[in-house]
């Protein structure tokens, strides 16, 4: 295994450290674009995201030390975090009239946790999928790729060979091929950003 694994595969407990600001860094790099997906999903659709992805961030920053892997899966506990700082954030709002308008806080008002954490679990995945993906093209190229996305799309073996006139034994192997090492991909990006 590389260096690289062994960092990313302990970057939580390195981002607890306050101090070890790589660490952090290479946190932001991982989980910013999730948030903002989050976000966006939760009906923020304001001009100020940026503000509000510093303040989660800032958040998190601050109350990762106390995190327990034992009460909580990482995802649901940022994803409470993601929550209650957005909620807090709109309940400050000075200009109600725009609270009102954008939704945010009768959302998150109005929608159970049940519900907000199910939202939170498939950006997760889609997110880790997207990420999966991205390192699926770095490894693969050309047909191989565009095999597997058909694939992800529905279409059948069959209509995959004729698109891209390749034979179905072909379209098998090739698909086959990828879908392993997406799978593995997947499975170590939950050990990395999951704990």
């Amino acid at each position: 295994m590389s260096n690289d694994w062994v960092t990313r595969q302990t970057l939580l407990q390195r981002a607890k450290n306050q101090d070890d600001q790589q660490a952090w860094e290479e946190f932001i790099s991982y989980y910013k674009s999730f948030i903002k997906a989050l976000i966006y999903k939760l009906k923020f659709a304001g001009t100020d995201t940026e503000d509000l992805t510093q303040l989660i961030l800032l958040n998190l920053w601050k109350t990762l030390a106390n995190y327990d892997k034992e009460k909580a899966s990482f995802r649901n506990w940022m994803g409470t975090v993601i929550r209650n700082t957005t909620f807090n954030y709109y309940r400050k709002q000075s200009n109600i009239a725009k609270r009102e308008q954008e939704g945010v806080a009768a959302f998150l008002e109005q929608t159970p946790e049940s519900e907000l954490d199910d939202l939170i679990e498939r950006e997760w995945k889609t997110y880790i999928s997207e990420l999966a993906l991205k390192k699926m093209k770095e490894l693969f190229s050309g047909k191989a790729i565009e095999v597997f996305e058909l694939s992800l799309q529905g279409m059948s073996s069959e209509e995959i060979g004729v698109k891209l006139d390749l034979k179905k034994d072909s379209v098998y192997v090739l698909k086959n091929r990828v879908k392993k090492k997406f799978m593995e991909e997947v499975r170590a990006l939950v050990t990395e950003l999951e704990y």
